[in-house]
């Protein structure tokens, strides 16, 4: 089982590649669509997502133990894991948000926190110009405390996005 797909999708890669860096204006347009989507996505449900990650000032007792031991030192007093804050509050609320406009799937690609799914759309198949309806579309999340040391962190609750093509 472990190789029955193995070579097909490396052939869809390929085809998917060869066919981008032919055609740059169609993954540059296939990514102003998905950030401008993504970020009026977030707009317009702001206040929902920053009620879901203020949330967990109210579940200290749950995420004070949360941690891995092997991501560094343990929150002290007040401190938030806020980077997995971020993550589960915001990640998960993402795709149910995708659904309005993307038929979202799963891949069972192993990801811990992070968001990524295949989305597809008739607006993907017009911004890779007929190429394809569907792209991988991974979130991850990055978010930090208000104590954090500010000159090593992004601001606060900042989403990150990045892009995977596929056939």
């Amino acid at each position: 089982m472990i190789n029955l797909y193995r070579q097909q999708q490396f052939q869809l890669y390929n085809s998917a590649r060869n066919y981008f860096i032919a055609r740059p204006n169609a993954l540059i347009e296939l990514e102003r669509f998905l950030t401008n989507h993504i970020v009026s996505l977030v707009q317009s449900n702001l206040a929902e997502i920053k009620n879901d990650y203020n949330e967990a000032s109210y579940l200290y007792p749950f995420w004070e133990n949360y941690p891995p031991e092997d991501r560094g030192r343990q929150p002290i007093m007040d401190q938030y894991p806020w980077l997995e804050v971020g993550e589960h509050a915001i990640g998960a609320k993402l795709p149910r948000l995708l659904v309005n406009s993307f038929d979202v799937r799963d891949t069972g690609i192993p990801t811990g926190a992070d968001q990524r799914f295949v989305i597809s759309s008739k607006n993907i198949l017009e911004a890779t110009q007929g190429f394809t309806n569907s792209a991988w579309l991974f979130i991850d999340i990055k978010s930090v405390g208000p104590r954090d040391d500010q000159d090593h962190t992004r601001p606060p609750a900042k989403v990150l996005f990045s892009y995977l093509i596929i056939a």
